[in-house]
């Protein structure tokens, strides 16, 4: 996951901000204890967002407290206590963080790789450590990514194709939040839309860097394209973004069948403004997009 399931912040209420934060907190907190230090740099909004999807189906609230931060050690802030929606987050970023890492090994420039491998120890061990705890994600993801990879080696030019692993491994994992039967089925389906959509998000943000550095990308297999314009490029984005919003409106339809009893309007922001507000950043024109 990249860091494309994030809340529109303007439109949060204070309070649902600051108890948003708080659950960050807590998992980067919850990383940095279960997989030492360095693990706080793999966090992301998108495993905060998976461990609040978790908090929202438990039967009681989360436990905040007010502790220290690592960057601003002199002021408490609220933070999301020890519960097992933090653990299981940051042993999914941990799964997923290591073969992040394998394949950053096998992509990168040479400088990078060096640098990719240096995190190799450190990735091995947390996913060792995770891997064992969660024995059921670690094989989900392992299937997932070989399939993903065979796909790749294929040079496959289908972007549904492209996009099933990520929509599968998600399916999964978001599958394991719930023991209900019912809840069950809706997760495995949100989180099949789920991956799906930051699969076809992150292949649109790298668009311009896939094409100049000859990368897998299946948007540019799909339309025979080797040295793009950036006319072309454009036009790639256009006729996407259809595509990604059909898949958003089936989210929202899923997402309402959920039962949930914590946090509904923070999820609500997430999945109604946050996912389309995404998109719109992704679009804008690369000069502007990261500032």
């Amino acid at each position: 996951m990249f860091g494309y399931v994030i809340p529109c912040k303007p439109q949060l209420k204070i309070c649902e901000y600051e108890l948003y934060k708080a659950v960050y907190c807590g998992l980067c907190k919850q990383l940095g204890r279960q997989y030492g230090p360095l693990a706080r740099l793999t966090l992301s909004y998108d495993f905060a967002f998976l461990a609040l999807l978790e908090l929202s189906l438990s039967e009681s609230p989360a436990d905040l407290s007010q502790k220290r931060c690592i960057l601003n050690p002199l002021k408490k802030i609220p933070c999301c206590g020890d519960c097992h929606a933090l653990e299981f987050s940051s042993g999914v970023a941990m799964i997923l963080f290591y073969y992040k890492v394998l394949d950053n090994l096998s992509d990168e420039t040479f400088g990078k790789r060096m640098l990719w491998r240096l995190c190799m120890p450190f990735a091995k061990h947390a996913y060792q450590s995770a891997a064992d705890q969660y024995a059921a994600a670690a094989q989900i993801v392992y299937e997932t990514i070989s399939r993903q990879s065979a796909l790749e080696s294929e040079l496959c030019d289908s972007v549904d194709a492209a996009a099933e692993p990520s929509a599968l491994a998600l399916s999964g994992i978001c599958g394991m939040l719930s023991q209900d039967s019912r809840q069950k089925r809706v997760l495995e389906r949100l989180g099949y839309l789920l991956g799906r959509y930051v699969y076809l998000c992150d292949a649109l943000d790298d668009l311009e860097k896939d094409a100049q550095q000859g990368r897998y990308n299946p948007f540019l297999l799909h339309e025979k394209l080797v040295h793009p314009t950036q006319e072309q490029l454009e036009a790639i984005r256009t006729d996407a973004k259809g595509s990604l919003f059909l898949t958003i409106g089936e989210l929202e339809k899923t997402y309402e069948l959920l039962e949930l009893t914590h946090y509904k309007p923070i999820l609500d922001n997430i999945i109604q403004l946050g996912l389309r507000n995404t998109v719109e950043r992704i679009f804008l024109p690369k000069e502007t997009n990261h500032r």
